[in-house]
């Protein structure tokens, strides 16, 4: 599993291929192409070129050689990746809206994207 990070360099979360895990191991989120869905299907935001990106275009968080957005943090060192739990069948997921320009800057926090 890949660590994610914020953007003060703490580890937030794990991206495990598609799928995205709480610290505790917990399944919480699902990359389908370059959108990130809720279990219910609902989009929260956009994932490319390793920056996870809010509905404005904003980075949120990030993993290990992200490109194309602002600075990045020294990362924290992570702690071992737990074990994952059995991630539930995916909803429909909804219609994407059309992508905001991506920001060179930084958006809302980790928790306010997954709490969406």
């Amino acid at each position: 599993m890949n660590p994610i990070y914020s953007n003060n360099g703490q580890v937030v979360a794990w991206q495990d291929n598609q799928n995205i895990y709480q610290l505790n191991g917990s399944h919480i989120a699902v990359i389908n192409g370059d959108n990130i869905y809720s279990h219910n299907g609902r989009h929260l935001g956009i994932f490319s070129n390793g920056l996870f990106r809010d509905q404005r275009g904003g980075a949120v968080a990030f993993i290990s050689g992200a490109t194309g957005g602002p600075i990045l943090p020294i990362c924290s060192i992570a702690p071992i990746a737990p074990i994952p739990s059995i991630p539930p069948i995916p909803s429909i997921p909804s219609i994407p809206p059309i992508p905001s320009i991506p920001s060179l800057g930084w958006g809302i926090s980790w928790q306010q994207l997954i709490n969406a």
